[in-house]
């Protein structure tokens, strides 16, 4: 199959696919799956005064999915916490030529990033802010 270039570059050397060492301040995580689509996303964002300061992620899935959340942790870092339900994947698809057929792969890397919204907002009504 013959992919767009920055889905070729992003799938080969994705710069985030990796996990923070445990410890790390301000890090949550959040994830989603479809075994009947052969995808798992997780994501850890590292929220430093409401900034996203840094994104890692894990991810199986294929060559599109990889590229997809590879650009999305990058879109992700230095935006407030709200870009995490801001991804616009379907958007996104269009330019990463990904197939419609293929829709429901990156709606998941979306997912991901709400359930990382998620956990934010229950540290901050915990902490009382």
């Amino acid at each position: 199959m013959d992919y767009e270039p920055e889905v070729n570059q992003r799938f080969l050397s994705p710069k985030r696919a990796k996990s923070f060492k445990e410890g790390i301040e301000g890090v949550v995580s959040g994830e989603s799956s479809d075994r009947t689509l052969n995808v798992w996303v997780r994501f850890q964002v590292q929220v430093i005064n409401g900034l996203i300061r840094a994104v890692r992620f894990n991810v199986y899935g294929c060559p599109y999915t990889v590229a997809a959340v590879d650009w999305a942790a990058e879109w992700l870092e230095g935006r407030d916490t709200g870009a995490l339900l801001d991804l616009g994947m379907i958007d996104r698809r269009k330019e990463l030529g990904v197939p419609v057929d293929r829709l429901g792969k990156l709606l998941l890397i979306e997912d991901a990033a709400a359930a990382c919204q998620k956990k934010l907002e229950r540290l901050k009504t915990q902490d009382g802010n």
